[in-house]
């Protein structure tokens, strides 16, 4: 079974070894090193709030470069379709 995984979102994600489901969701901007396994939504708020130049904390601008350039990748209909393809949940436990 292959992931039906459109090819502009790949960025978006980590494959299984086996390719059956996605392992984890990946921040894109390049020398980010952001993974969670709590879903594309979670990826999609990581980026928002890095892009936000309010937060003197949190604010990176590659991410706000990243954020402009692909703005209308980033929507809630994209986290959406990415949902819809199997993957790890959270509680995953590998033995």
């Amino acid at each position: 079974m292959s992931l039906n995984i459109p090819e502009q979102l790949k960025k978006y994600c980590i494959v299984s070894t086996d390719g059956t489901i996605i392992d984890r969701f990946k921040c894109p901007v390049p020398g980010c090193e952001f993974k969670t396994r709590l879903g594309p939504g979670a990826v999609r708020m990581h980026i928002l709030i890095k892009a936000d130049p309010r937060s003197d904390t949190r604010y990176s601008p590659e991410h706000e470069e990243y954020f402009k350039q692909y703005e209308s990748e980033l929507t809630l209909d994209t986290v959406r379709d990415l949902a819809k393809i199997p993957y790890r949940p959270v509680s995953y436990k590998k033995e």
